[in-house]
């Protein structure tokens, strides 16, 4: 039976409270012994032993979680030695950019890095070298360090099994794992996020959660440099502490502070300065902005119904260049998986609420949902289930398992639910609810994970631009010029150029290594400042077309030009290319790389 409850105002969790220990026999979702959780927590009779089954309980989960993300994490090893493509190597230059140019640079960023991910990453590079699977190796390892997390956070509100369902549901996911495998912030991010809301929530009530409490808030705030998205969840935790803190919203208030004012800052100064792509297209069916009221809502509907049917809810649904989720299940999984997350979720929102630290939990989550709203509304940040808003993943995991555990929980008589099933009938049909929805979401989210190994090997576009800029070097010849043509091939080639140790990908086509080069070596580097580049809609400051040859001028006319063009600009670059023939310049070898471009010799026409 259940003894009377006394709500424990700290943590929000009932001060005594018996569970039937069937519950653990029958192997449900929570799996918690018969020990009153006052008992527990005070260590008052049977506490120490519970305590220690409790401690071999949680080191069996992590175990089991580490051995199952070992696999993969190895598999994926063999990504790690991929080229970079389009975002990544773009991610390389300002992760690799010198200190002194690094704030200049970041101003024209295509997409936005945290401080603490930029360093995170650049001591990486420093320490084993600029390589591709260096720069890529910090993301790689958060995999398995967020599956421990996960299950830390999900196992202080259901059980073991929800614990791993979670870390497998995201962890083992195609989508996520081909982030995972790129230079991309996401899975540190998604693991900063969940480090932060387990600083935030604390350890079990007591004095030394009192104690430390504004440490925690604090370390909060530091780990929250590592994730751009951080705001969106340190300021709603921020709110409800203040408004929660009856009597004590001041001190609430203190304690809070210097996370907010790093977060803060971090957001305004560091990644405000990087906000250009505030002004492009690309994210333009994400934002708020320019909607009408009907529009608003249909575009707000929209979102929460990609979300709520992904597998996991939240995934990123959006970019066309990831590997997807419902490779076998494409146009079914998400109508069977809609009407189950919801009723879940519901249930699991009505579990949280009587909870604290799980008010907590789901003010994190409506207040994010709401600040990205808002920050879609003036163009600053996108909404819905998109690369970016993968944080809130394991949150949203964590309600909708709070919500089958519950179920599955009172399916077996077990306490957590305000209403019982009828007979054996509705106690095995609400546990096949619970296994039937689990494995059609893993059968949809794992469906790719064969394909992700598969693909491990193709090209995605910009791959071969170390191979393009070991061409230039090998072509160069005293006095030439190296010509970069493109908008979008400035960052990749400094950084190919520049900066990466990588070996070419195809060195089989390549132009010959120049004679008298030493063995084993490459020649010199050509640095940005001698290399001319010349985006397609170069413009002067009044708004006109500047001729490429006009570009070109110099005191001094170049014996050759060496010129590498983006391939997907080509077609923009063509006329200025074709006006340098009218200036006495003729093409002559042509190097081709495939998705990435080409470098072409141009020198004097014949007369």
């Amino acid at each position: 039976m259940v003894s009377p409850r006394v709500e424990d105002p700290a943590a929000g969790i009932p001060a005594t409270q018996t569970v039937p220990a069937r519950t653990a026999e029958a192997g449900c979702l929570t799996g918690r012994p018969d020990t009153p959780v006052a008992a527990r927590d005070a260590g008052g009779p049977g506490g120490a032993e519970t305590v220690r089954s409790s401690g071999r309980a949680r080191l069996w989960t992590v175990a089991f979680v580490v051995a199952a993300l070992v696999g993969p994490v190895v598999l994926l090893s063999a990504y790690l030695r991929r080229p970079f493509w389009y975002d990544e190597i773009w991610r390389g230059h300002f992760v690799s950019e010198p200190v002194s140019s690094l704030w200049s640079e970041l101003s024209v960023a295509n997409t936005p890095s945290a401080l603490g991910w930029l360093g995170l990453v650049r001591l990486s590079g420093e320490v084993f070298g600029w390589h591709g699977w260096a720069l890529r190796l910090p993301g790689l390892l958060a995999v398995p360090a967020l599956g421990i997390a996960i299950a830390v956070l999900v196992r202080r509100f259901a059980g073991p099994v929800a614990a791993v369902a979670a870390v497998c549901l995201l962890c083992l996911n195609a989508t996520f794992l081909d982030l995972a495998s790129q230079l991309k912030p996401y899975a540190i991010e998604t693991l900063a996020v969940v480090a932060v809301v387990l600083l935030w929530l604390g350890p079990a009530p007591g004095g030394r959660e009192e104690r430390a409490r504004g440490m925690r808030r604090t370390a909060a705030g530091v780990v929250a440099l590592c994730a751009v998205p951080a705001v969106f969840v340190v300021l709603p935790l921020t709110a409800l502490d203040v408004l929660a803190g009856a009597g004590k919203r001041r001190r609430r208030l203190v304690e809070a502070l210097p996370a907010v004012c790093l977060v803060t800052a971090h957001t305004l100064v560091f990644l405000g300065h990087q906000s250009a792509q505030r002004g492009g297209v690309y994210w333009d069916t994400q934002f708020l902005a320019g909607r009408d009221p009907w529009e608003a809502l249909v575009f707000v509907a929209d979102q929460l119904w990609l979300t709520v049917t992904g597998s996991p809810p939240g995934i990123d649904r959006f970019d066309p260049s990831l590997l997807p989720v419902f490779v076998e299940l494409p146009h079914q999984l998400p109508w069977l998986l809609a009407p189950a997350t919801v009723g879940f979720g519901a249930v699991g929102v009505a579990a949280l609420l009587r909870r604290t630290d799980g008010r907590r939990v789901l003010g994190v989550v409506a207040g994010a949902e709401l600040l990205m709203l808002a920050a879609s509304a003036v163009r600053f940040w996108p909404f819905g289930p998109t690369r970016t808003n993968q944080f809130l993943v394991p949150l949203l995991l964590l309600v909708v398992l709070v919500g089958a555990d519950r179920v599955a929980r009172r399916a077996l008589r077990s306490d957590g639910l305000p209403f019982r099933f009828r007979g054996t009938a509705g106690a095995v049909s609400a546990v096949m609810a619970v296994v039937l929805t689990a494995g059609v979401a893993l059968a949809g989210g794992l469906s790719g994970d064969g394909l992700l190994w598969e693909r491990r090997d193709r090209l995605r576009g910009m791959d071969l631009t170390v191979d393009a800029a070991v061409a230039a070097r090998r072509l160069v010849r005293p006095g030439d010029v190296v010509v970069v043509g493109g908008r979008l091939a400035r960052p990749g080639w400094i950084y190919a150029m520049e900066v990466s140790d990588d070996a070419p990908r195809s060195p089989g086509g390549l132009p010959p290594v120049p004679a008298g080069t030493p063995a084993g070596r490459e020649p010199a580097r050509i640095p940005r400042a001698e290399t001319v580049f010349v985006p397609a809609d170069l413009r002067d400051d009044a708004g006109r077309p500047i001729p490429l040859a006009a570009a070109l001028a110099r005191p001094r006319k170049p014996e050759r030009l060496v010129v590498f063009i983006l391939d997907i600009e080509e077609r923009e670059m063509a006329a200025g290319l074709a006006a340098l023939r009218a200036d006495g310049w003729c093409a002559g070898e042509r190097w081709l790389f495939r998705l990435t471009g080409s470098v072409t010799v141009y020198g004097r026409c014949a007369a």
